[in-house]
């Protein structure tokens, strides 16, 4: 199959990962794949999250060998696991039932297999806070995917990776991508929608350009 995006060791698929990843060489599965909330994005289209209705997608990707980090609910039952983090991604964010004084303001971050390392002990409870882009913040996340998550929560779990050759099955935008090319790794992302296929090539494009650019003399 041709890749979408190829370059410096990233590639991009469009496409269903089902059908893509079980002809695919990686070690690790790094990914945020649908919870099986059945999210509405937008009342006014009644758009939602592609295979958000259960969590069939989630449990075929957990069901895949060797190791594995996952993004989940804490509103959906765990699947199996050797260890549960958390995302604590502040108060900044989350609605829920404004009736209620507390907001789910948490991830929780599936360990599934063995052999992540690190060269130094880590809490379980990951506080990298989810800035809103019209923030301006400098780490504040582009608002162009519903469910983004922040570069540096994504560099914090791929420094926990040994492994060289990391695998995305549901990347959106591509934080995990763009993680991995920080950290030296190679990386495959596969996504479904085009659009955020666009947008994640683009960026990574972008940042080859800039990089090119620095050093340019």
């Amino acid at each position: 199959m041709k890749p979408y995006y190829e370059h410096g060791g990233i590639t991009i698929y469009h496409g269903d990962c089902q059908e893509i990843l079980p002809t695919l060489d990686f070690e690790v599965v790094v990914c945020d794949p649908p919870y099986g909330r059945d999210v509405e994005l937008s009342r006014r289209n009644g758009a939602r999250i592609i295979n958000d209705h259960d969590t069939l997608l989630r449990d075929w990707i957990v069901g895949l060998s060797g190791p594995k980090l996952l993004f989940g609910s804490p509103a959906v039952f765990r699947p199996s696991c050797e260890a549960v983090l958390i995302w604590d991604k502040s108060e900044l964010t989350g609605m829920g039932d404004l009736e209620f004084p507390w907001k789910i303001s948490h991830e929780e971050i599936y360990v599934c297999g063995f052999g992540f390392k690190s060269r130094r002990r880590r809490g379980s409870v990951l506080r990298y806070p989810l800035r809103p882009s019209w923030s301006n913040h400098p780490e504040a996340i582009s608002g162009l995917h519903p469910n983004e998550k922040p570069l540096g929560l994504m560099v914090d779990l791929l420094e926990c990776c040994p492994w060289m050759r990391v695998i995305d099955p549901t990347c959106g935008i591509g934080p995990t991508l763009q993680a991995a090319k920080k950290l030296g790794k190679s990386a495959i992302g596969i996504e479904i929608e085009e659009k955020y296929c666009e947008i994640a090539a683009k960026r990574l494009s972008q940042e080859v350009f800039q990089f090119e650019e620095r050093v340019t003399p």
